[in-house]
C-alpha cells in the first residue's frame, strides 16, 4: 500500500513537471509566432521571390529530364517537388533561425536566460520553430494555392495520389521538421563556443543545402551519392515528405522504415545537442557589458 501511494505520488510529480515544461515551451512558441506573423509585406515579397526561383528551377530541370537523365522522375513529380520546396523554404532552410538568440550568444546576453528556471535548449527550440512556422504559413498558403491551378498542366503542384500518401506526407513532414530543428540547435551551441554566428551559419547552411536536396533534388544525384546520403540525417529531411507527396516513394514498408530512421536521427541529434550545450555551459565565458 505504501509503495502504491509512493508510485502515485511520483507519477503526479512527473506529470506536473512535464505539464509545466510544455506550458513554458508553448508560451515561448506562441510569443515568437505572433511576433513574426506581423511581417506580411516581407512575406509577400518572399512569395514573389519563391515564384521566380520556382519557375527557374522547373525550366532548368525540365531540360535535364528531357535529355534522358533521372528518367524515373517525371516532370510532374519534379514540378511538385520544387513547388513544395519553395512553399516550405522558410521551414527547411538553415538561415531562417532566431537572430535574437544568435545575438544573445555573441554579446553575452544569454547570461540573462541562464538565471531563469527554464530549460535553455527547449526555449531556443520553441522560439526557432515559432519563427519558422509563422514565416512558412505566410508564404506557403499563397504558393500552394496558386501553383495548384490546373492550367499549369504538368508544371502544376499535383495532388497526392491517395489519402494514405497524404497521411504519410504529414507524418514525415513533422518528423523531418523536428530532425532539422535538432540539427539547427547545434548552430546556437557552436555560436556560444566561437562567439560569432557568421561562419557557423554559413557552414551549417552549405552542408544542409548540399546534402538535403535543397540545391539539387536527391533523386537527380548519382546512385552512389544517394547510398551515402542515406547514412546521414540530411536524407531524411525535406527529401522524404516531398517525394512521398509527389508519388516518387510509395512503398509502405519503405516508408515505415524511413519513419523509424527519422525518429532515431531525431533522438540522436537531440541528445547530441543537449550534451554539447551542457558541456558548453560549464565553460561559458560571457562577453560584453
Amino acid at each position: 500500500m505504501v509503495i502504491k501511494k509512493r508510485l502515485i505520488k511520483n507519477i503526479i510529480k512527473y506529470k506536473n513537471y512535464f505539464t509545466r515544461k510544455i506550458k513554458i515551451y508553448l508560451a515561448y512558441l506562441k510569443i515568437k509566432f505572433l511576433n513574426e506573423i506581423q511581417y506580411k509585406i516581407a512575406a509577400l515579397a518572399g512569395v514573389m521571390t519563391q515564384f521566380a526561383w520556382g519557375w527557374m528551377y522547373i525550366m532548368l530541370y525540365t531540360a535535364f529530364l528531357k535529355n534522358g537523365n533521372a528518367n524515373d522522375y517525371t516532370i510532374s513529380q519534379m514540378s511538385t517537388y520544387i513547388w513544395l520546396h519553395q512553399a516550405f523554404l522558410m521551414l527547411f532552410n538553415a538561415w531562417s533561425v532566431d537572430t535574437d538568440i544568435l545575438e544573445q550568444c555573441e554579446k553575452g546576453d544569454v547570461a540573462i536566460e541562464l538565471v531563469k528556471p527554464i530549460d535553455l535548449y527547449s526555449i531556443w527550440h520553441a522560439r526557432t520553430i515559432g519563427r519558422k512556422l509563422a514565416t512558412t504559413i505566410l508564404r506557403a498558403v499563397p504558393i500552394l494555392c496558386i501553383c495548384s491551378i490546373p492550367i499549369l498542366g504538368e508544371y502544376a503542384l499535383a495532388s497526392p495520389q491517395n489519402i494514405q500518401g497524404f497521411i504519410f506526407f504529414v507524418i514525415t513532414l513533422i518528423l523531418s521538421t523536428l530532425v532539422l530543428m535538432a540539427y539547427l540547435m547545434l548552430i546556437y551551441v557552436y555560436t556560444m563556443k566561437y562567439l560569432s554566428s557568421k561562419g557557423v551559419k554559413t557552414a551549417f547552411r552549405l552542408i544542409l543545402e548540399t546534402f538535403s536536396g535543397a540545391a539539387i533534388p536527391i533523386a537527380f544525384m548519382p546512385e552512389i551519392v544517394v547510398k551515402i546520403l542515406k547514412l546521414t540525417p540530411f536524407f531524411y529531411m525535406q527529401n522524404i515528405p516531398f517525394n512521398i507527396y509527389n508519388g516518387y516513394i510509395t512503398d509502405c514498408y519503405e516508408i515505415f522504415k524511413i519513419i523509424i530512421i527519422q525518429i532515431i536521427w531525431l533522438v540522436l541529434l537531440t541528445l547530441l545537442g543537449r550534451k554539447l550545450l551542457r558541456k558548453q555551459l560549464k565553460n561559458v565565458v560571457v562577453q560584453g557589458g
